[in-house]
This record gives structure tokens, sequence and C-alpha cells, in this order.
């Protein structure tokens, strides 16, 4: 007889199979590279008749999310420098995952990692060396040091054969060779420019080359790029995303003289991964300190000369076959750095080995088919439990987060990526700019400046409050309306929008045609946080909201407006907006002991204005102000949260809402199926 499939009030749901893909997250876009490509390599290694079974998940390897790791079949650790111990702290994320995965028998693949180092006097190696040798770590690739893994972190007797206990090992490229399938970009070809990949000055002493001082890397950098200049080539500083690396590349510039040519002569900080690897294919050749700049350019054919401030680099150039091109600090003189890159586009790049380029996948495809294909077939035995419907309980916070980099800054592409991703339930910052217009903007502070590009980072506040860059002054009241559309966030990649814009796309949501993911005519909802703003600003505000509120007579009994004080909710019923529903602010314990602020005055306070919502900051949340909520029937909204651990958590005391940046409501649907 067939066996009955479980049934909930919504239909049969059998559970798919969940791969997590661990990454490191940062501006380094290098390390997205690594990710990026890892997940190209895991879809491409699932079975064709199993598409539709398999869900990737990209993890934050310090998030600390272990109801995520415990909803996992398999965890895959996309690759980079990881098993180190130094001067990062990835040996206690590291741990941390491999123990839950442990505890909860899931397997564990560690892909193309590199290996920096082994000390047995070290807690933080030793703690690293427990994690690989847990029974629950089937497999670990390594891009540079396998000698290390199999003698010291693994003790294997015999290298080519594991233990009874041991995870298979192999040496392995690493994934960013993909970089040109992954992200449709080739080589630009004959360009005449060379690009100059600068770090952080500080990197060569964190790994131990003090003799590398800033100031022998300032005259080496303006030096190379002098003698490039005298041998006819154009040159531009470039880095692969760290603030640190480019505020080291303007003051290169600025010891060179040459500070007023910065539009010609520094491209700007990437954005995202993609914006790195095009830049560097603009490039006929680089001379870079950057591991990933150099892999990048070698996957597109484009020669490359590395500076040596990590072993990787060394171990790099011996497995491509040009180890000569990866100088040692012995070698940092402009000329040898500069005939190095001058000879190596004479020669050009060999294609990468075939096989070579393969050994990425081979053993990575083998683990997401046997393991996945055993978690498919018990999982679709499993009864589940009750699914929450992630529409009605997740709040996009800013009108949503991008790329887990990038939140807090209610720009268009946020607002568009969390329709797209299934939400119905909205929170925009409003506020007023200096001739009276509603604009979407999470205050005017000096890093919301500095995020639209008016002010660099570095300038000075004044003692009334505003910023000046030198030239203008920009206040805490804010900027005109015209200035603020002009901008965007991070070089104008992320596009500001007004509270008519916002309006306008809010009302579109309903008319739009239905489809699985929403269904026709969704009960969205738009939480407004106005901030707290000063008596004739706040009326003024009202005012505009008002008439937003005529003019856009769909977005009706979808608004709910976040006010902070007894003030605001009098100004809100004295102005009308009784289409709005009103959310209360409940301030953490401390504030309330400095305002003298009891839980029962606020929950009173609701009740006798009928305000149904009371929102909260996370440390907020605690279960005495649950239960006020409870007493007074109030339902209740926590900002914000960006784990499924701290979610959970969150719904288990009884909240209501639950505001995210980077989680969104496909992502967590998608772990089922109907």
């Amino acid at each position: 007889m067939k066996k009955k499939q479980p049934i909930n009030a919504k239909g049969i749901y059998r559970k798919k199979v969940n791969i997590l893909l661990v990454e490191i997250v940062n501006r380094n876009f290098g390390d997205a590279v690594i990710a990026d490509n890892t997940s190209y390599l895991i879809t491409s290694s699932i079975p064709f008749w199993l598409k539709g079974r398999y869900v990737l998940q990209r993890y934050k390897i310090d998030s600390h999310d272990l109801e995520r790791i415990k909803a996992a079949d398999m965890v895959i650790f996309a690759g980079g420098g990881i098993i180190k111990y130094k001067y990062e702290r990835f040996y206690e994320s590291i741990s941390e995952i491999v123990q839950c995965a442990k505890e909860h028998g899931i397997p564990v693949y560690f892909n193309s990692v590199g290996i920096e180092g082994y000390d047995s006097n070290d807690e933080r190696c030793m703690m690293l060396k427990r994690a690989l040798n847990a029974d629950c770590v089937k497999v670990i690739t390594v891009r540079d040091d396998l000698k290390t893994l199999r003698r010291s972190y693994l003790e294997m007797e015999d290298e080519r054969v594991p233990g009874k206990n041991t995870a298979y090992t192999a040496g392995v490229i690493d994934p960013a060779v993909y970089t040109p399938r992954v992200y449709g970009v080739k080589k630009m070809g004959k360009t005449n420019t060379i690009g100059i990949g600068i770090v952080r000055h500080r990197i060569f002493e964190a790994n131990g080359l003090e003799q590398v001082t800033k100031e022998i890397q300032l005259e080496l950098w303006s030096g190379i790029a002098k003698l490039l200049e005298a041998h006819g080539y154009k040159w531009k500083f470039f880095v692969n995303g760290l603030r640190s690396d480019q505020e080291f590349a303007e003051e290169v510039l600025a010891y060179m003289g040459r500070e007023q040519e910065a539009n010609e002569r520094l491209v700007e900080r990437p954005v995202t991964a993609d914006e790195l690897v095009r830049t560097i294919s603009s490039f006929e050749g680089i001379i870079a300190c950057r591991m990933h700049a150099n892999i990048i350019a070698y996957a597109l054919g484009i020669p490359s000369i590395g500076l040596v401030w990590n072993d990787k680099l060394l171990f790099w150039g011996q497995k491509i076959g040009y180890p000569d091109r990866f100088l040692t600090y012995e070698r940092f003189q402009p000329q040898q750095a500069v005939h190095g890159i001058i000879n190596a586009m004479e020669k050009g790049v060999k294609p990468l080995d075939r096989k070579l380029k393969k050994s990425v996948q081979k053993p990575l495809r083998k683990f997401i088919r046997q393991y996945g294909t055993a978690a498919w077939k018990r999982n679709r035995e499993n009864a589940l439990d009750k699914i929450v419907s992630w529409e009605e309980r997740l709040v996009a916070a800013a009108l949503g987060g991008l790329d887990t980099r990038y939140s807090g800054i209610d720009c268009r592409q946020g607002l568009e990526a969390a329709i797209e991703n299934g939400f119905q339930i909205f929170e925009a910052d409003i506020r007023l700019t200096t001739d009276g217009k509603l604009v979407c903007v999470n205050g005017w502070s000096k890093a919301t400046y500095e995020k639209l590009g008016l002010i660099p980072p570095g300038s000075q506040t004044m003692e009334d409050g505003s910023f000046s860059d030198g030239e203008r002054i920009y206040t805490s009241d804010g900027i005109e309306y015209d200035a603020f559309m002009r901008s965007g966030y991070y070089g104008n990649h992320f596009a500001v929008l007004d509270a008519r814009e916002l309006f306008s796309r809010m009302e579109r949501i309903g008319g739009e045609e239905e489809s699985a993911d929403r269904p026709k005519e969704a009960a969205w909802k738009l939480i407004l946080d106005i901030g707290k703003p000063k008596k004739e600003i706040l009326t003024q505000m009202l005012t505009r909201l008002k008439h937003l509120c005529c003019r856009f007579q769909g977005c009706e009994g979808h608004l709910i407006i976040r006010l902070q004080g007894k003030y605001e909710v009098e100004a809100v019923k004295d102005a009308g907006l009784s289409s709005m529903e009103i959310m209360y602010y409940v301030p953490p314990a401390q504030k309330r002991e400095e305002k003298k602020l009891s839980l029962d005055s606020i929950g009173k306070f609701c009740q006798k204005q009928g305000i149904q919502w009371v929102s909260m900051p996370k440390e907020a949340l605690e279960s005495d102000v649950m239960a006020m909520g409870r007493k007074y029937k109030l339902k209740t909204c926590v900002f914000s949260y960006n784990t499924f651990t701290e979610v959970i958590r969150a719904l288990d005391m009884g909240v209501d809402w639950v505001a995210t940046s980077y989680l969104s409501v496909r992502e967590l649907e998608s772990w089922y199926e109907k």
C-alpha cells in the first residue's frame, strides 16, 4: 500500500533538501566572488531529476543563526582563507557551526579552503582542529597548504589513505576560476591601462612583515605608477571593496601630489562583486596585493603581478605555473613590478589545465548527490508541524536590505526586491526636506550624508550639530528636495525615493497580477516611521501625509504610522489622519527608567487612545513587555532581527510582526513545497 503523505490545514507539504552555503560577508568582494562561484558549482552539481527539490541558502559565517543550521540537510563552506586563527575569528564561527551540525547529524563540506598556519599551543588553532576532526565533516578540499591540513590538523599517518573517522581530503583550484562563466564577463583586450590594486598599509604588519612600513609602501605604489607612465602605460588605482584599502589609495594619490586627479586615477569603491569583476576586466594587466584580484584577472586571461603579504599568494602562483609573477617583500621595488607586468603581458596567460579546473567541482558534485539524494528520500516521508505564514509575520525594514550588506537606506531597489521576495508588510522612514517635501530617508545624520555621497568620510561635525566638508554645510534638519533627489546611496548605485513615489508604488501592489508568491489584492501594510520631529516640522509632515492619503486613496486602510510620544499621537488625531492606524513606541527598560515611564502607563495610554499596535527595538523585547501587550490586547512589532533564530524566539514569545533587513518571505517559504 502506498504510504500517505502528511497533510495539514494548507495541504500536502514535503520538506525540500536545504543546502546551507556558509560565506564571508563583507566589503572585500573577493570573498563574494568565492561564494558566487561556489553557488554556481553547487547548483550545476544538482541532479537534473531533483532540481526542484533543492534549496540553496546563503549563510553569513558569523551570524550565529543556529536555527538555520538545524534546518539544513547539508552545510557547505564556500571557501577562502578561513582555517586561520591569528587575526580573524573564523575559528569561533566554524566551531559553532560544526558543533551544531554534529548534534543534528548534518554532513559538512569544506570547499577549497585556505590553510594558514598551525600551532598546537594555540587554543584558537585547537578549536579549528577539533572542528575539522568532527565526524560530521565528510570532505575538506584545500586550495593551498594540503600538507599542513593532513599532517597537523588531521594527523593522518598516510596522507593518501584517510583514517576511519577522517574526512576525505584533496587539493583543488580556487572556485573563482569560474568567474567568466558566473558573471558573463570577458576581458576587454588592449586597453593600455594597468590596474594597481591597493591594500591597507597595515596588512603587512598584521602578517608579520613589520619591515614593510607605510613609508615603503607609499614609495612603492607611487613609484610603480610613475614608472608605468614612463613606459607609456595608463594606470588606475583600484580596491576589492574595503574602505581601509580605498582610504590608503587616496593617501597614495595625495602623497604623489595628484589627489586632484582622483576621478581619473582612482576607480570608485565597488558596491557589488560584479563591479569588481568588471573593473578588473577593463585592465590589460594588474599589479595587486589582494589574492582574488589576481585570481579574477587570471580567470579572465589577464596577466598579473602579485605583491605577497601572505603565503597563500605563493601557493596560488605555484598552482597556476607562474611563481615568478608573485613578488615577496625582498623584491618590492617598482622596477621589479613594472618590468614583471610588461614581461607577463608579452607572454600572456596560458589556459588553466582542464583537469585542475574540474578538481574543485568533482568532489563537491559527489557530496551533493550522495547526501542530497539521501536527505530528499528521508525528508519526503517526514510530517511537518504548523507552517508559518511568513508573509503575515515578516516586515521589510527600511523597505528591505540588499545583498546582506546594505540596510536602512529606504531605496527603490530595496523596495522592489522586497516585493519580489514576497513581503506584504513594509516599513519606511519618512523625513521632511528643508523646503517642506517628504522623502524616504532614515534621518539626516552624518552617516546618511556620507552614504548619499554628499560629504566625504572624515568631515567635521560643527558645534551646532551640522556637518561641513570644507565647502558646504549640511544640517541635522535636512537638505533641499532637489539636492536629495539628485543624490543616491553608495555612489548612486541605489536610487532615493520620495514619499509620493513610495505611495504610488504601494498603491499598485494590490492591482498586480496574481502569482504563486503574491495573491491578487494582497492585504499589504506600510508602516511609516517619522522619527521624533520638532513640533513645527511634525505639523508640516502630517499636512503632507494627509495630502498624499487623499491623492492615493488606494492606500487607505493599509497605512500605519509609527510614533514615539504622546504629543505625536495627539497631533496625528488633530490632523485628521483617521485612515492611519497608530503604532506606539515602547522603549527599552533603561530608557523607561530614565523617563520614569512604566509599562502599565504605556498600556493604559494605548487603551485610552484606541491604539492597537506597539513597536519596540529588539533590546526591549522581554517577557514583561509581552505580558503588558497581552493585558491591554496590543499587537506587537519588533525591530529588527536578521537571523532565523531571533525571529523564531520573537514569535515564540508572542510577537505578531518581526522586522528584518536580510531574511525574506520567499527564502523561508522555499524550504517547503505544497
